[in-house]
This record gives structure tokens, sequence and C-alpha cells, in this order.
């Protein structure tokens, strides 16, 4: 082939390729970056993929024969929307001292999330009515509300944090605030952990989580819909 017939074909694709806007490249590159740096934490850190068709058999599953529904636990929820999660682990869950408590908003996401525009998983402000003492919420944005309850954190009592904010903000801040009070034994759940059209949210946070404070964790359950359930192992405070 000629340079003549090179520099055509050359001039071809980049007319086509201009045609697209700047983003769309940067944001199909990082999604792929992160895919890569995903299989690598997967074949590193283990965990076998399992498939829950619903996630609430998912979570009861984890309360009853991870947790144990006999047991004492501190319930902490980031997300909650309608409530039927922490439902389902009070439901799950008999201890008379277990306390559970959930973090949200109730106004929806404060941003875009992917293509999970700003505003939805909105309840119109509205708490969901639970009929359980052992149950709480702090409304507001996270970074608000979380420092001022760390303070009620019990020591030795096995915490349970569900991550289900979506967002790389809002799960660093989970992350960052609570880590001084880890545990072993402590579970972390994260809602969306990884897909590839959510690449670089909570997957993201935890990976800068970790550059920062590097804990040991064991993969308990990896599902294809995008949840991770790890058990904290050992934390450096």
């Amino acid at each position: 082939m000629t340079k003549r017939l090179l520099k055509q074909l050359s001039y071809n694709i980049f007319k086509i390729l201009g045609k697209f806007k700047t983003t769309q490249f940067s944001s199909f590159f990082i999604a792929l970056g992160y895919a890569i740096k995903n299989e690598a934490f997967f074949n590193t850190n283990g965990a076998d993929y399992l498939i829950w068709e619903d996630r609430l058999d998912m979570h009861k599953h984890i309360a009853k024969s991870i947790v144990g529904s006999d047991k004492e636990i501190q319930y902490l929820e980031f997300g909650v929307f309608k409530g039927q999660t922490i439902q389902t682990w009070l439901e799950s869950n008999n201890h008379p001292n277990s306390v559970f408590v959930g973090f949200d908003t109730f106004d929806g996401l404060p941003e875009d999330w992917g293509n999970v525009k700003k505003g939805t998983f909105s309840t119109g402000g509205n708490i969901p009515k639970i009929a359980d003492n052992r149950c709480g919420f702090y409304v507001g944005l996270i970074q608000d509300s979380l420092p001022t309850f760390v303070t009620k954190i019990s020591k030795g009592k096995r915490k349970v944090i569900h991550i289900d904010v979506d967002l790389y903000n809002a799960s660093l801040i989970v992350l960052i605030t609570l880590h001084p009070f880890l545990e072993q034994g402590d579970l972390i759940i994260f809602d969306d952990f990884f897909t590839l059209t959510k690449a670089k949210f909570e997957f993201r946070a935890f990976l800068d989580y970790l550059s920062l404070y590097p804990i040991k964790f064991l993969p308990l359950i990896n599902c294809r819909n995008g949840h991770f359930v790890m058990m904290v192992e050992k934390s450096s405070k």
C-alpha cells in the first residue's frame, strides 16, 4: 500500500472518529481499564462466582448462614431506598440487642450514576415505616451524618456494613470513615461492586480505599449481578 493510500485511509478513519465526543472515548477506556483491574482483582483475591436470582435471598443467606440469626450485630446500611434490605435483616436476626441503622437522603441520587439520572431512587423524603425498635435512620448526606454516628459504634460487636450508595464519593466516604472501627470478622457487602456499565463507582472506591488503608479480607460471595461480600481478617488502624 502506497504512502498516499495510507494517508487517505488515516484521514478517513480520523474523520469518522472525530464525530464522536472525546468524553465517549475517555469513558469507554476508563471502564475498560477498571474491567481489566476487576479481573486482576478477582484472580488475586479468589471468591467464586455465585448466582442469586433474588438479592434479598442472598442477604437472608448471609444473615442466617454466615452471621447467624441469634447473634448480636450492628448492621449499618448506606442507601436504604424503601427499606427492603434492612427489613430482611431485621426479620433474619432475632437478637434483642442487635442494632440496625440506615443512612439515606430519601431524595434519590444526588448526581448521575452512569446512565441512571440524578434523583432516581427517591422516596419523596419518606422514611420506611418499620415497626422494630432496634431500627433507626439518619437522614441526610453521608458525609454529614456518618461522622456524628460513629461515636455510637460498639467495639467488639460484629458489624455488617451494607454499601448500596452506588456513587464513588459516597462509597469512599463510608469506607474511610468506618475504617478505624473495622474489626476481624466484620462483613462488608457491596450491592453494585462491579458491572461493565458501572465500572468506576463502588469498585473504584474500594481500590482507592485499599491504596490508603491496606486491609486483609476474605472474599465470601462474588455475584454476577454485581454484589460482592467480604469478611475483614485484619485492619490497619
